[in-house]
């Protein structure tokens, strides 16, 4: 009788032992950072500067991303196909887009285009949570048109792996 009680003792104990928790991923676990731009002042470079209803889209979306909003900052999501590949997303900030319901129009809008150029990379976190992405060598550039409202950009961090600071500062 005892050897049959240790004997089920050691089966619990190594059927106990044995067992995975379970694969959830936790919320506070690092996942695919956006990309944060503060906009500042260009007059004085080290000031904040909102932007009065601030519109941003994709390019190739119908949804937008930020919608009429007075802010000094954005959180936009980058495309991530191919890790090593070059990637380029291009988004339309439209300032002072005074949108007209009854019409469905923006009025006396000005629209200015950046295109963020980076290279993804794809990083193992867990069996739980896949992977993430960050993304490496970005830049960002301002397509020209004769009323640009964005005047120029800073690029303080040329990795994007976190959202914990701004990675890009715009003028205007």
């Amino acid at each position: 009788m005892i050897k049959k009680i240790s004997l089920l003792l050691i089966v619990l104990i190594t059927i106990t032992l044995s067992c995975e928790r379970d694969d959830i991923c936790a919320e506070a676990t690092a996942t695919t950072p956006h990309l944060i731009i503060r906009f500042h002042d260009a007059s004085n470079i080290t000031a904040t500067k909102t932007v009065r209803s601030l519109s941003v889209i994709g390019e190739g979306n119908s949804t937008n991303i930020v919608f009429n909003t007075v802010t000094d900052s954005i959180v936009l999501p980058l495309r991530f196909q191919n890790e090593g590949e070059i990637t380029t997303t291009r988004f339309e900030l439209k300032k002072d887009s005074d949108y007209d319901t009854d019409t469905d129009v923006n009025t006396n809008s000005n629209t200015d285009i950046i295109e963020v150029v980076y290279t993804p990379q794809f990083i193992y976190v867990s069996r739980a949570c896949g992977y993430k992405s960050i993304f490496n060598d970005a830049s960002l550039d301002i397509e020209s048109d004769t009323n640009n409202w964005i005047i120029n950009r800073d690029i303080l961090n040329t990795t994007i792996d976190n959202e914990n600071a701004a990675h890009i500062i715009l003028y205007h």
